[in-house]
């Protein structure tokens, strides 16, 4: 087949690895595949075009000319403000079918163009109730993958003191404060590592409040050197589209402690392969990781 990939997104995060991992598969399985997007992205473009908006409609002209004169047999796309774009300038073209997916659980506002959709590729079946009522002709729930050859399955006994980590974009609703709550109550023993980057502000804020604390910022890391430092992962989120880096951690053999919201109960099968804790509850996190501490046959229980 012959597929656009379309992906506006101009940072690269879990949403443009997965448009990169899947481009890079379709093209080993034969597939003639080409990428459209901004400028200045991190994506390898085939066509760049502008997306100023989710109303661009000369981005969608343009978009337009190009899938009719290249004859493609699928349109992908994978970001919310392409999705209009997309749809309108594939209304009328008869031959490609229109793919879009979907990674994140806010409910996904209406548009008349997307009646041109011809399916709907969604992570976890919260996002699956979040467009049904789109009434869309097809949907499907793939969820996110890891590569297991970079991510190797090597689990590693506790360290002393045991390291938790908390990797991703560092903003509010990712719950860091509640880490850095969590580790006042752990008292000795244990120490935060925190990868990722986000807003300077809050940064700083959230430093000043660790500084008494064993808690080290690392900055941009890569998961796998990440996961090979530490013994437990923590995801703190509010709320969770998915959680990719739950799966690099259990995909590496490191115990995942998350909260109960979005896709992580899902991807730990409800508890059975991680512990879930409630959101926004420094103490529940810190009694769910002196537990797991404490015992060897649940952790390699739950990893396995």
């Amino acid at each position: 087949m012959k597929i656009l990939q379309v992906c506006s997104a101009n940072v690269l995060g879990g949403g443009e690895v997965h448009v990169i991992e899947l481009t890079d598969k379709l093209r080993e399985r034969g597939h003639q595949v080409q990428v459209a997007g901004r400028p200045g992205g991190p994506l390898d473009l085939d066509y760049e075009l502008g997306f100023h908006n989710a109303l661009d409609l000369y981005t969608a002209f343009k978009l337009r000319r190009i899938i009719a004169r290249e004859g493609f047999d699928v349109v992908h796309a994978h970001v919310a403000r392409d999705y209009p774009i997309v749809a309108m300038a594939m209304l009328g073209l008869a031959g490609p079918k229109l793919v879009l997916t979907r990674q994140l659980i806010f409910r996904v506002k209406a548009h008349p163009a997307y009646r041109r959709v011809d399916g709907w590729v969604v992570t976890t079946d919260q996002i699956l109730a979040s467009i049904k009522h789109l009434s869309p002709r097809a949907t499907t729930i793939v969820p996110n993958w890891v590569d297991s050859v970079k991510m190797p399955y090597q689990p590693s006994e506790l360290r002393q003191p045991i390291k938790l980590g908390l990797l991703g974009q560092i903003s509010p609703h990712k719950g860091h404060d509640d880490a850095i709550s969590a580790m006042r109550e752990l008292g000795d023993g244990f120490r935060l590592l925190i990868g990722g980057r986000g807003q300077p502000d809050y940064e700083r804020s959230l430093k000043d409040r660790a500084r008494d604390l064993p808690v080290e910022f690392l900055g941009f890391v890569k998961p796998a050197r990440f996961l090979r430092q530490i013994d437990m992962l923590v995801l703190t989120s509010w709320e969770e589209p998915f959680g990719i880096v739950v799966v690099e951690a259990m995909a590496a053999g490191v115990n995942v402690i998350a909260t109960d919201a979005g896709g992580p109960p899902e991807i730990l099968d409800h508890g059975r392969a991680g512990i879930l804790v409630p959101p926004r509850n420094p103490t529940a996190l810190a009694d769910a990781v002196r537990d797991l501490a404490t015992k060897e046959a649940l952790r390699k229980q739950l990893r396995e």
